[in-house]
């Protein structure tokens, strides 16, 4: 299961950084557990963009014993006791980096195998942060339909090795693409 970003009353599969990466229940003395074979990294997390900040506003972890608390708010727990939800978390994440999120996956695409690439979105949105906050915003849904026409074909294939690395490359904020010309700070 992806984590989620929310970005005004819109929800997105964060794709880019793999789960995990934006925020790490360990650092705050949580040990997650496997919560079911959807989650066997035994967290999920639900970001929110408000006033151009990454916060963490929810977060669900598996765990045998009671979590802390984490920004001040205590879990409450399942009938079972083995998943805990953090609601209303509002802890700003000081993480920089690109981004890359997606909506309304293409169900014809759809591998039943993790977590899905970025060209099994329609929409994907791409966001430049910077200690968390965000500088940049960027629909890169064309380019990512433009490349599943072009790339992947009738059959699904890409011959080319390393094609998608530099694909991803150029529809992040910060690595390339269009964005080269972009002023910055």
């Amino acid at each position: 299961m992806s984590d989620v970003i929310v970005v005004g009353d819109e929800e997105f599969a964060v794709i880019e950084p793999a789960a995990g990466t934006l925020f790490d229940a360990r650092n705050h003395g949580v040990r997650p557990v496997s919560m079911h074979t959807a989650n066997t990294r035994g967290e999920l997390a639900r970001f929110r963009v408000k006033d151009d900040r990454l916060i963490l506003s929810d977060l669900q972890v598996g765990s045998i014993d009671a979590p802390p608390s984490i920004n001040g708010v205590e879990p409450a727990t399942d009938e079972y006791g083995q998943v805990w939800t953090y609601l209303g978390l509002d802890l700003a994440i000081d993480w920089t980096g690109d981004l890359l999120a997606g909506s309304d996956p293409i169900l014809d695409l759809y591998v039943h195998a993790g977590f899905l690439p970025v060209w099994h979105y329609e929409r994907v949105v791409a966001f430049d942060i910077e200690a968390g906050d965000v500088r940049a915003q960027e629909d890169r849904s064309d380019a990512v339909a433009e490349f599943r026409a072009e790339r992947l074909g009738d059959d699904g294939v890409d011959e080319d090795e390393g094609i998608f690395e530099r694909f991803l490359d150029a529809i992040k904020l910060r690595l390339g693409g269009q964005d080269e010309d972009r002023p910055t700070d």
